[in-house]
């Protein structure tokens, strides 16, 4: 098996038949790839969605894998358990690829060096946009930009190495043995009552592969586009995204400088998800 397409859900069957309807289009041969639908606890129908996909599609290697277990990671873990590929190709429950995105992944493996690979992540908006998103867009080393609030990224569209804390989970692929040897995902996106537990997920990982000169390849053809509805294009939401970000910004450096000894400085730390918080409040009072 050369790739193994996961993708962790919970309770969004309507979004999630749409993504997995853009992978079942994928130009790349039915017997080569696998999709594993990890269910992260799901009580609507998740499961009858991904069987009636799978009973449409019955030469697919589509399979339903539930895990109780809360949290992104536990999904992409259970999911590169079950995998049988070897390359993992991580992604979210609301995109949907162009019908070339695995195939263009695959061949960007075709490099030995190649460890991590991203593509472009682009948006497909349920409203307008609000003029003051431009705002929140950042410039990408190398040429491009990104936009972390919502997941969002174009690099251009020339294939190049990057850094890879620019691929972003959405469109996130590794090889198999790469992952073990890096550890795996941290924390990430945790119940809203286990703030304490969460990470900086897959930017964790990422940065472990830089620190190692692990080679990142940037796939423009590598394309999904991200499902972005009304709820996420409000002052509100980049706010809490914000404090969100500083959480798992505050562990990023826990991770790479130890906890403190001196709880004093471990509580600066962990202050830092109210500092990013309040920037972001300030960069939105100047688009008012």
């Amino acid at each position: 098996m050369k790739a193994s397409i996961i993708v962790p859900t919970l309770n969004r069957s309507a979004l999630l038949q749409r993504t997995i309807s853009s992978l079942l289009a994928q130009t790349f041969p039915v017997g080569d790839f696998e999709i594993i639908v990890v269910d992260n606890g799901s009580t609507d129908s998740t499961r009858a969605t991904v069987e009636s996909l799978r009973k449409e599609h019955p030469k697919s290697r589509l399979r339903y894998v539930y895990e109780p277990e809360p949290g992104l990671l536990s999904g992409r873990h259970r999911g590169a358990l079950e995998a049988t590929g070897e390359i993992l190709v991580f992604t979210d429950d609301d995109i949907e690829a162009v019908p070339g995105w695995l195939a263009a992944i695959v061949s960007g493996f075709d490099d030995p060096q190649v460890q991590l690979l991203g593509g472009k992540n682009l948006p497909k908006y349920e409203i307008a946009p609000p003029a003051w998103i431009e705002e929140f867009w950042e410039d990408a080393p190398g040429g491009g930009r990104y936009c972390f609030y919502l997941s969002l990224l174009d690099l251009g569209d020339q294939r190049r190495p990057i850094e890879p804390w620019l691929i972003f989970g959405l469109n996130f692929s590794i090889r198999a043995k790469t992952l073990r040897d890096l550890g795996g995902f941290h924390p990430d996106c945790l119940p809203a009552h286990l703030p304490q537990f969460d990470g900086d997920g897959e930017t964790g990982l990422a940065l472990k592969a830089g620190e190692r000169g692990l080679l990142a390849l940037y796939e423009p053809k590598a394309t999904v586009f991200h499902l972005t509805p009304a709820s996420r294009l409000t002052r509100e939401y980049f706010t809490a995204r914000s404090y969100a970000e500083g959480v798992r910004d505050s562990y990023t450096r826990v991770r790479a400088y130890g906890v403190p000894a001196d709880l004093t400085m471990y509580r600066k730390m962990r202050r830092l998800a109210g500092r990013v918080k309040r920037q972001t409040k300030a960069r939105l009072a100047r688009t008012a």
